[in-house]
């Protein structure tokens, strides 16, 4: 084995002197027992009796460490800004050091910035597999997990604890403080595995060190918060008090630690509404974190945000406002005003989801005070500014985020505040002579909670071709992606232990390269960072000039905390906004009516389809033939075509005026993806078509045969006499499907199984022929990766259109992945249905097309539905209602 220069020079160093090693053993046993005074006596010590410049350089660093951990801030940047080394490894130590002073300090800027310079010097230096490079990674997995990147928190925590688990073992203080920081991630996502870790590293610190130590009071810190989530509170006060004690016997004068510990036996006290002892715990909380912090500290803004919503629940709305606004002043380096009216401007915090936390509940504040006092409509105005602070900050936050996971969680946080901006805004249209200005921002609001980040992926590849980045290079990203999406996708397959933990490492290092080239990409190719990052909002009047006379725009936002639903209706010349209060069985209404077309249940349809088309059909002039719907939430499963547009006689599924016979319709994820679509023109001219049916299946899959599909494909391709393409049996395989052949052809038609995995939509696949390369399993993302250039691309598969439903992005399946693979508008079905009568209406559509000149989609697909419904066998909707169009 070759170990690195760094490591032999410190081994010669230690064996060299018996002395030097039985010295630094005894400064690490200090440090791990909290005797944090004694230790810094000894470094001195040390330090004073050697002219060795890496014995020094690494006495300094941990001289540095105690510090920090003492809460002596200022001293350990000054003993760090005076540390400097030629030596790589002792480079590394010294910028994670200087990430941890930051960490500590609240600039999570500052700390994600040296901590990502150390873990490339330990990777470069091959001093990645050290305990130090394992406190990097740890750090850096706080850092992302303190900033809402919880995914990238989680994958590089699990990285620090395998490292740890080899160098140590399992019982030892590195690995407990692995399990110690995951239980801290797994806080905001999922309470059981949080309190699992916990009780891990509790178990192996009181292994270590019994029970009055101060990781033992970390331990059931954390595990009270845990407790107090499950609304246990009294074994939430035991834990803190408990905390509190060793907390108060280690440091008589105050540390950030024991705040902690304060703070949440406040918020417990909160809970149990216990005012007296709330507003106690929570003065001592912030007079211990200034006594240590100063005035500027991310820890004392979310104090005065708990402060400020305790205020807020009691109906003290100027002392709330007070709170908040000092919560603001506290979390940004130069801005001190305490009057609510302002904000700060631009990236001035230190942590930029708590100053979201605090911009937003500051504008619930002011709009409490106008509804429960004020009336003041100066009031509503203010909350809505400080909104649209917080849309600023949460699109930054969307910009430096690399992980696509991190940005939806991201997208889950901003609904709430785009929620409430629609709301704000709404409501200052009803009361001012602005109406539209306000009905627009509310328009805004609800368009801002829709597939933020596909528009941004799609922005991101469009970026790249607009560039002038060399083939070569975009060649590099499609084979990085790749190797992360497969990765992804054995992660979500469950492999055992032992392969976990390799995949894991894999993934991690191709996540760490694709971050590194997306790095130098915005570095070499500053044209490149512009056209990704270029705010472009779409307005009303954009949308009106990129609609015809025949054609309005229907986008519903679905308001899940004050249970409405708003509607904005916009064509060519007008623009209709409504709020609707949702029905108490919203969400039954919505499964009852998709049910009663599965089970042909007309009492069910009838029942259901009635609230629904009040809430949900809009009325619309005589001259609109044709619909974009832009669903929201759970709307993006339901099939609009299928609600009546009128009353009708309990009779059959035959004669219901189904809306399909009024309107051709087509569906898109946001409205700022149709006018991004609308302003692309097609770039082939002859029309061709690329045709996939593998017919039969795999047995291990358990899929029927589609002896229908292979007449589907047949009668299709001969529509395109000469520009046709197909592949069957055998040959649909991956391999054909993932050559370049397919970035030829602008009608993509494929006849399959295919399935929806709601849990892990990385799982979604269509189903293909297997070869001796490739299992036949088209995964969601192996499709991203693929290089469409098609105007259009037909699913004829089952549930190819469902997916996980995910706050503020919508539906994470198949579909999305096409549309940014490349596919301008697409095909898919809701349901499974025979293919005997989806060979039919794929028939029916393309013959329509053909003579509707391959322009209008929603026309034909509409034609072909109600020729299905005119010639009987058909007719009911359970056969034609679930393929949608989604597209212009």
């Amino acid at each position: 084995m070759h170990l690195p220069v760094s490591i032999l020079l410190i081994f010669a160093f230690l064996n060299g002197n018996a002395q030097n090693e039985s010295a630094l053993k005894k400064i690490d046993l200090l440090i791990s027992n909290a005797n944090y005074d004694e230790a810094s006596r000894l470094i001195q010590s040390e330090l004073s009796g050697t002219t060795d410049i890496l014995k020094t350089s690494l006495l300094q660093n941990i001289k540095a460490e105690v510090l920090i951990m003492k809460g002596d801030l200022q001293s350990a940047e000054e003993t760090l800004s005076q540390l400097k080394s030629q030596d790589a490894f002792t480079e590394a130590v010294r910028l994670s050091n200087l990430g941890f002073l930051n960490l500590n300090k609240g600039r999570y800027d500052l700390a994600l910035e040296n901590l990502k310079a150390s873990e490339a010097k330990f990777n470069s230096s091959n001093n990645q597999n050290t305990k130090e490079s394992a406190r990097c990674l740890a750090n850096l997995a706080l850092v992302y997990n303190t900033t809402g990147k919880y995914n990238q928190a989680e994958e590089y925590e699990i990285i620090a604890l395998q490292i740890r688990q080899k160098l140590f073992g399992e019982t030892s203080e590195e690995v407990a403080a692995s399990y110690n920081d995951l239980g801290l991630i797994y806080t905001g996502t999922d309470l059981d595995k949080a309190l699992e870790s916990y009780e891990k590293a509790l178990e192996i610190y009181q292994k270590l060190h019994g029970n009055e130590h101060p990781k033992i009071a970390i331990a059931a810190t954390n595990i009270g918060i845990n407790y107090r989530q499950l609304k246990l509170y009294g074994d939430a006060i035991n834990n803190f008090e408990s905390a509190k004690k060793i907390w108060e016997k280690i440091y008589p004068n105050g540390h950030p630690n024991q705040a902690i510990v304060l703070r949440n036996l406040a918020l417990t006290y909160t809970q149990m509404r216990d005012e007296k002892a709330t507003l106690g715990y929570f003065s001592k909380a912030l007079e211990v974190y200034k006594k240590a912090y100063g005035e500027k500290h991310p820890d004392i803004s979310s104090t005065y945000n708990e402060l400020g919503i305790f205020d807020l629940n009691n109906q003290k709305y100027e002392d709330a406002l007070k709170s908040f606004q000092r919560a603001l002043c506290a979390n940004a380096p130069s801005f001190n005003e305490l009057d609510y009216k302002r904000n700060p401007i631009g990236n001035n915090f230190y942590n930029p989801q708590v100053m979201i936390y605090s911009l937003y509940k500051k504008a619930l504040a002011l709009e409490a005070r106008y509804f429960g006092k004020s009336l003041k409509l100066e009031d509503l105005k203010l909350a809505l500014n400080s909104i649209y602070s917080c849309d600023s900050i949460i699109d930054d936050l969307r910009h430096h985020s690399a992980d696509e996971d991190d940005k939806l969680a991201l997208g889950e946080l901003a609904n709430g505040v785009y929620e409430d901006g629609a709301r704000m805004a709404f409501s200052i249209s009803e009361v001012t002579f602005d109406s539209k200005i306000y009905l627009e921002k509310a328009f805004y609001f609800s368009e801002k909670s829709k597939s933020a980040v596909l528009q941004e992926s799609i922005a991101d590849a469009q970026a790249k071709s607009f560039s002038g980045i060399p083939s070569e290079l975009i060649e590099q990203e499609k084979n990085l992606k790749s190797n992360i999406a497969l990765y992804t996708q054995k992660l979500s397959q469950k492999p055992n232990s032992e392969e976990e933990k390799k995949i894991r490492e894999l993934l991690f290092a191709s996540n760490g390269d694709y971050d590194l080239f997306v790095k130098k990409l915005e570095t070499s190719y500053p044209n490149y960072y512009n056209l990704k990052f270029s705010k472009t909002e779409t307005t009303v009047k954009d949308l009106q000039s990129a609609l015809d006379t025949k054609t309005a725009l229907v986008s519903y936002f679905v308001a899940e905390n004050s249970k409405s639903i708003y509607v904005f209706t916009i064509t060519k010349k007008r623009f209709q906004a409504s709020n609707f209060t949702l029905p108490d069985n919203f969400d039954r209404t919505l499964k009852g009516f998709t049910n009663s077309i599965l089970y042909s249940d007309l009492p069910t349809y009838k029942k259901s389809a009635i609230i629904l088309s009040k809430l949900l059909v809009p009325k619309l002039p005589s001259e609109i033939k044709e619909l974009v719907i832009i669903p929201s939430g759970r709307l993006g499963t339901l099939p609009f075509e299928a609600l009546p547009t009128k009353k009708f006689k309990d009779e059959n599924f035959n004669t219901i005026p189904y809306l399909v016979y009024r309107y051709g319709v087509g569906y898109e994820f946001s409205s700022s993806l149709f006018y991004q679509k609308s302003k692309i023109k097609s770039t082939i001219t002859t029309p061709s078509i690329f045709l996939c049916a593998p017919v039969t299946f795999d047995n291990k899959n358990n899929l029927n045969e589609l002896p229908g599909t292979e007449k589907e494909v047949a009668t299709i391709a001969n529509l395109f006499p000469g520009n046709s393409k197909l592949v069957k049996f055998a040959d649909a395989n991956e391999t054909m499907i993932k050559s370049k052949e397919l970035g030829n052809y602008n009608y993509l038609h494929f006849a399959t199984h295919g399935i929806v995995d709601e849990a892990s939509p990385e799982s979604s696949r269509i189903f293909l022929s297997a070869s001796a390369t490739e299992d036949g399993n088209l995964y969601a993302g192996e499709i991203y990766n693929l290089n469409l250039n098609a105007n259009l691309a037909v699913l004829s598969a089952c549930q190819t259109g469902l997916g996980k439903i995910s706050k503020g992005e919508g539906v994470i399946g198949l579909s999305r992945a096409l549309i940014y693979a490349g596919a301008k508008n697409i095909i898919v079905s809701f349901w499974s249905v025979a293919d005997e009568s989806t060979a039919e209406l794929m028939t029916n559509f393309y013959q329509t097309l053909m003579k509707e000149n391959h322009e209008d989609f929603k026309k034909s697909l509409q034609q072909a539905k109600l020729k299905l419904i005119s010639e009987g066998k058909y007719a009911a909707p359970f056969y034609w209602a679930p393929f949608i169009l989604i597209g212009n």
